[in-house]
């Protein structure tokens, strides 16, 4: 076997798998903390109109719709000793930091909402280079199934403590400062600021352990853009992964957004912040422990339509309950945090997809596939937010004032019911995607006697 080979397949340490896992919770120190409290910073903090916002984030969506390809295109045709992905994040990972807490500062006047939409989409756009890079290391780090699901697993390991971390210390540390259950524009600005400076060290944690082994079947082959575009579209399994991300992620991005609104004032519990935001993070890390074995036995897509029912299922059952029944309201947020231990697995079907394709057509796009994905979850943390927000418009909701009644019922249809059935259009391509276990391990014995013959080929004309 060559040595790519040989090396693309070898276990990867416990020490590789933990650097990986720090990625994301790198990520979101500074992107769930945003998916949870942008929103009502702009419009509580910053003054935004609810529609304003609603628009901020769609426009930084559409115009992902183009980074987000373009720098995956870019990425995957970069070749240095480092890697095509490694050096982005080496590079990247301090302007994301400044473009983090840039997004949690104001500008008074009528400039505010432009100031709001450069920083956010500079955010959006560094983020890609960042987030995008590291994620596309999966498909890249060993071609070994196991280990490319403990890399998935991991990384949302790292997904969900910090969004514990965050969730419990977030309320807490900008009460401390502001003073009171509500948070000033100090208090924003310090959190993200804690936040960013820690998010540093670990990203280059993951740049030192994670190295980049494996290489594309044609290796140096010029591909032009028209056809890894082509060669990204017509990838069906992808496809089917991009679908099924864009429902559940609008669903469980839209969620987290506007929950804070739903505590403060539906349940009228911002004391109960901390608790609510962190419970099925929590119960999420239960929930992927717990069922982990499970994926092996009854297989991806039977594990992952149990999740997206049972999340779809509590959340419709939130909101036709009554949100002063505290202990109610504690059992079903935490099984709707349990439910979402589903999140990992679709992730773990990108380089599954990107096999497929590369046995099909003998092109690796990995860079441009994972951009596909990430746009999937990009879309649900804006347009989930964005629509949610525009429901709580219509219904009269009003910035840092007792709501009435209809505002309160369009605040609990917007941050439950919605998100609850945008669940369950997201088993129909989970129905259809055609990959499994078997399969898989066909391709991979394929791909491996493919750069076999490609190394042997290279070998005999370098004599």
């Amino acid at each position: 076997m060559s040595n790519s080979a040989s090396a693309s397949t070898g276990r990867l340490s416990k020490k590789t798998l933990f650097a990986y896992g720090c990625g994301d919770f790198a990520s979101n120190l500074t992107n769930t903390f945003m998916g949870s409290y942008l929103s009502i910073f702009y419009t509580d903090v910053v003054g935004l109109a609810p529609a304003v916002v609603s628009v901020i984030l769609i426009i930084a969506r559409i115009w992902d719709a183009v980074n987000d390809p373009m720098f995956g295109a870019i990425a995957e045709r970069t070749n240095t000793k480092k890697g095509r992905f490694r050096p982005y994040i080496f590079y990247f990972t301090p302007f994301l930091a400044l473009a983090a807490v840039l997004t949690f500062t104001t500008l008074g006047g009528k400039g505010g909402a432009i100031y709001a939409a450069i920083t956010y989409i500079a955010y959006g756009m560094l983020y890609t280079v960042v987030n995008l890079s590291y994620g596309s290391l999966s498909t890249v780090m060993t071609t070994n199934p196991e280990d490319i699901s403990q890399l998935t697993s991991w990384r949302m390991m790292g997904t969900n403590l910090s969004s514990v971390i965050l969730s419990a210390l977030s309320p807490v540390i900008m009460g401390a400062i502001s003073g009171s259950d509500t948070f000033t524009d100090r208090s924003y600005f310090i959190t993200i600021l804690i936040y960013a400076i820690f998010s540093i060290p670990l990203f280059y944690f993951v740049y030192a352990n994670c190295k980049e082994v494996v290489k594309p079947v044609n290796e140096g082959q010029k591909v032009p853009l028209s056809m890894s575009l082509k060669t990204v579209v017509t990838n069906k399994p992808l496809m089917l992964v991009f679908l099924m991300m864009i429902f559940a992620m609008f669903a469980f991005f839209g969620r987290m957004g506007v929950v804070i609104y739903y505590i403060i004032y539906v349940m009228q519990k911002p004391q109960y912040i901390s608790i609510f935001m962190s419970l099925p993070s929590i119960m999420t890390i239960i929930g992927i422990i717990l069922t982990k074995n499970y994926i092996v036995r009854w297989g991806k897509k039977k594990v992952t339509a149990i999740g997206y029912i049972g999340a779809g299922i509590c959340l419709i059952l939130i909101y036709f309950v009554d949100p002063t029944n505290l202990a109610l309201m504690l059992i079903l947020h935490a099984l709707y945090g349990f439910f979402c231990f589903s999140f990992p697995i679709p992730m773990s079907m990108i380089p599954e997809a990107i096999n497929y394709q590369e046995d099909r057509v003998g092109i690796r796009t990995d860079g441009l596939a994972y951009a596909a994905t990430s746009l999937s979850t990009k879309v649900g943390n804006a347009f989930g937010p964005a629509i949610a927000l525009l429901i709580m418009g219509a219904f009269g909701y009003v910035q840092n004032a007792q709501q009435t009644a209809e505002a309160m019922q369009g605040s609990s249809l917007a941050a439950t019911l919605m998100f609850g059935i945008c669940y369950l259009p997201a088993l129909s391509p989970l129905f259809f995607y055609p990959l499994n276990a078997e399969k898989n391990a066909e391709i991979q014995a394929s791909l491996d006697r493919k750069r076999d013959a490609h190394q042997a080929e290279l070998a005999q004309k370098n004599k």
